[in-house]
């Protein structure tokens, strides 16, 4: 069992998979700003983060490169995104991308 959290201004896409990480066996939180990210990963480790690129408080490599200095710095954070076009300086801090809509199936191997 992973300790997982998704951090996503769209609460219901963070909620949704929140919920299906739980009934895959994992613990699950979540956070809707960068800055609530950062202050949930002060008092608690993660194993896997799944970060949204645009967050209206901040920008999702930002929150990525903060986080790795503090206790989460051994957890892999996977990119979540909507957008279509990337570049590899989009995601190069980033253990993984998660596109959006997603798939059931790819949450799930990234969880694995």
């Amino acid at each position: 069992m992973s300790s997982v959290l998704f951090v996503d201004d769209l609460e219901d896409t963070a909620d949704s998979l929140a919920d299906i990480a739980s009934a895959l066996g994992h613990r699950s939180a979540v956070a809707y700003s960068g800055a609530s990210a950062l202050e949930i990963a002060m008092h608690d480790v993660f194993d896997i983060i799944f970060l949204d690129l645009t967050l209206p408080d901040s920008d999702g490599r930002e929150i990525c490169q903060r986080l790795r200095q503090g206790r989460c710095a051994g957890a892999r954070i996977i990119a979540l995104t909507g957008r279509t076009e990337l570049a590899a300086a989009d995601i190069d801090c980033f253990d993984g991308l998660l596109p959006k809509p997603c798939c059931i199936n790819d949450l799930e191997r990234l969880l694995a």
